[in-house]
């Protein structure tokens, strides 16, 4: 018997779980999915909440999204100058903002990748996207970094676990293009 072939003596494998910075949960807390009903709040928002059957609405850039109370949303707060500020923002289809604590400043031209982890918390999923260096200045100037989380399932994680990835993206890296050549004469592709 033999053990060669294994993850870690691969360098590609290696070099691709070192890319990048883990993100640790800043709290111990156990999420739950969290419905969601977006709706326009027009002049009376309490009668928006009531309408959706929800027991709170809360105002996001160009909507409102009605949801049940549910404790955990509430639970960790932070100051800002502007006061204190939840941790967890409702984002729209089951999803919440999870302000970190910190903030990401990144030089002109880079992007920040946020990816899910390999073996990450069971019953949290992490949407993947890409966060600009003007998107970052802007949460350095507000809430601080938040990522995008979507609870799944009651998910506990404990303060420390990683819970996502960062990747540093140069813009060229978002243009890249690939060229392919189809080697099957006209003959083999009937």
């Amino acid at each position: 018997m033999r053990a060669e072939r294994r993850p870690e003596h691969c360098a590609p494998w290696v070099m691709g779980q070192e890319l990048g910075w883990r993100i640790p949960s800043p709290v111990d807390i156990t999420l739950s999915p969290l419905d969601q009903s977006e709706l326009d709040p027009g002049d009376d928002p309490r009668t928006a909440a009531q309408a959706a059957a929800r027991g709170e609405l809360w105002s996001r850039e160009r909507s409102s999204l009605a949801v049940d109370r549910t404790n955990w949303l509430h639970l960790y707060q932070f100051r800002t100058e502007a006061g204190w500020e939840n941790m967890f923002l409702p984002n729209g289809a089951g999803s919440v903002e999870w302000h970190l604590g910190w903030n990401a400043e990144i030089p002109r031209g880079y992007f920040l990748l946020v990816a899910p982890l390999e073996t990450g918390p069971e019953g949290l999923e992490i949407p993947t996207g890409v966060i600009s260096s003007t998107v970052c200045g802007r949460m350095s100037q507000g809430q601080g970094f938040g990522i995008a989380v979507r609870p799944t399932q009651p998910v506990t994680i404990a303060r420390g676990q990683h819970i996502a990835r960062l990747i540093l993206l140069h813009a060229d890296s978002l243009q890249a293009t690939s060229t392919t050549q189809d080697t099957t004469t006209a003959e083999e592709r009937v």
